[in-house]
């Protein structure tokens, strides 16, 4: 005889009648849990439930069980039909207790703990800042020295139109006129009456000459 484990307390007594019976069919055929799976089709495990009252087998369980070792499956199904009825009033009646007991409020969730800034980061953010920052003031720099060249040049173009043109003496040209003689089967033009000196190239005026031998060396050097 195998040993079995006490069933739980809270079983209706129907429930308790069947798994009892079923418990009883399998040391009469002596048939280990694998044994049983094998030629019911259901798994050791399963069987392990149904005749330990954690779960009620279903109706082919039983009337397998039944061919398998041999006894009226009518008796056995008629048995398990009432089974069935008091094993779903007990788990209406269990759900109802669940929905009507107060349930502890759900704990409030824990606000995470802050993680400190990367210092990388913080670096990063910081350089960036100093950088813009220096931008910016370069290009204001900038901008205000523009202003102001432009209007040192504007009150320079306005000096310069304003301020009166002097004229100087020196800067007027002296016109000096060569009136045409002929003298002695000879022309002469202007005041000079040499025939040893000629005037120079760009030179006003009758004290601008050049030594005509002077100018004769220089050619033949």
């Amino acid at each position: 005889m195998s040993r079995w484990k006490e069933l739980p307390g809270e079983l209706p007594p129907e429930v308790h009648q069947l798994i009892v019976r079923l418990r009883r069919l399998k040391d009469r055929g002596e048939l280990s849990a694998r044994q049983l799976a094998l030629k019911t089709g259901y798994s050791a495990r399963s069987w392990h439930r149904y005749l330990n009252g954690l779960a009620l087998p279903p109706r082919k369980a039983v009337e397998a069980m039944a061919h398998v070792c041999g006894d009226d499956p009518t008796r056995l199904l008629a048995l398990h039909e009432i089974a069935a009825e008091r094993w779903a009033e007990g788990r209406e009646v269990t759900a109802d207790v669940q929905e009507s007991s107060p349930q502890a409020p759900a704990p409030a969730p824990t606000p995470k703990a802050r993680q400190p800034a990367r210092p990388r980061l913080r670096l990063l953010i910081t350089a960036g800042t100093v950088a813009l920052m220096l931008s910016v003031s370069v290009s204001v720099l900038l901008a205000v020295r523009l202003a102001d060249v432009r209007a040192e040049l504007a009150d320079s173009r306005a000096a310069v139109a304003a301020a009166p043109v002097v004229v100087s003496e020196s800067m007027v040209p002296v016109v000096y006129t060569c009136p045409l003689e002929e003298r002695d089967g000879r022309w002469y033009a202007g005041l000079s009456r040499t025939t040893d000196a000629i005037l120079a190239y760009t030179y006003v005026g009758p004290d601008k000459f050049v030594d005509l031998a002077d100018v004769l060396e220089a050619l033949d050097d």
